[in-house]
């Protein structure tokens, strides 16, 4: 065996087969034990919890990144969403299809569909609600109690709309809030509102809204908002999975909805009739009350 010339003088040929064989089950032993040290260190690392040490900075600083992250300081003109929507009410849950158009500052316009047939709609304008419910024959036409009667708490336009576009309701650029770093984000209290409890919560680096908070001071009614996770629409972060929760008078509402398809700048129109079948007005409980003391 001309290759193994000038070996075989210090291993024997008949043991330098075993010395081979050795040497591969040494190998293959060590590659297991480092395979399983690599998958031990990966396990470690994926149970372990990742902790973000957020950045510090002045209120000035970080009100200008936040702002140039909001829909409200945005060039965007109008939006246009195809959602799913998940609710839960008590004991009773439902999916849904739903779609949004919104035009910045004057209407918001929902859809949604069972099946593919639309079967709720509802049309926000700046100091109006109009809703229809094919389901239960109902209509509304009037203020905005008809939300704070389903939510709890008082809104208007402007707040309905910056939670919908992931814009915090707090306006941190009034100085009447405080802010503290918590939780791995930035928070902020609104320091003076007497009625209601406001928080608001930005995540650090993309300086986008986390989470806000209304809740009545002297009573049990709630209102929240978490901001899950976002996604890139035209180099514009946007909300994509968002969670909205409501304790109404011990009443929880839940409400989770996960934005598709997204497009802003589009024409837009926003049909609104309410249908023949819906016939049944809906009498919010303020209107009842006030008819009784007359």
């Amino acid at each position: 065996m001309p290759f193994l010339k000038g070996f075989d003088s210090v291993i024997p040929p008949n043991k330098l087969y075993i010395a081979s064989k050795i040497k591969r089950m040494q190998f293959r032993l060590l590659v297991v034990c480092l395979l399983l040290f690599m998958v031990s260190c990966k396990s470690k690392q994926m149970i372990e919890p990742i902790k973000v040490e957020v950045p510090r900075m002045s209120e000035s600083k970080l009100l200008k990144k936040y702002k140039a992250k909001s829909f409200e300081d945005s060039d965007i003109k109008t939006v246009k969403i195809n959602a799913k929507m998940s609710y839960k009410i008590g004991d009773s849950s439902h999916k849904l299809g739903l779609k949004f158009r919104i035009a910045k500052g004057e209407k918001i316009w929902m859809s949604a569909d069972f099946l593919g047939i639309p079967v709720v709609k509802m049309l926000i304008e700046k100091d109006s609600v109009h809703y229809y419910n094919k389901f239960d024959k109902t209509y509304f036409e009037g203020s905005f109690d008809f939300i704070k009667d389903l939510i709890g708490v008082d809104v208007s336009y402007g707040v309905l709309e910056k939670l919908f576009m992931g814009d915090m309701i707090l306006n941190i650029a009034s100085k009447r809030y405080r802010m503290d770093i918590s939780q791995d984000s930035y928070f902020f209290y609104d320091a003076k509102n007497l009625d209601y409890f406001i928080e608001g919560s930005v995540y650090p680096f993309t300086y986008k809204t986390k989470s806000q908070v209304i809740e009545q001071a002297y009573g049990t009614n709630k209102f929240a908002a978490y901001y899950k996770t976002h996604q890139t629409v035209n180099d514009f972060l946007f909300p994509k999975v968002v969670e909205l929760q409501a304790n109404n008078k011990g009443k929880i509402t839940v409400i989770s909805m996960v934005y598709n398809d997204v497009t802003f700048d589009e024409h837009l129109t926003f049909p609104y009739k309410v249908p023949k079948e819906c016939d049944k007005k809906i009498e919010l409980k303020s209107t009842k009350e006030a008819k009784a003391d007359e």
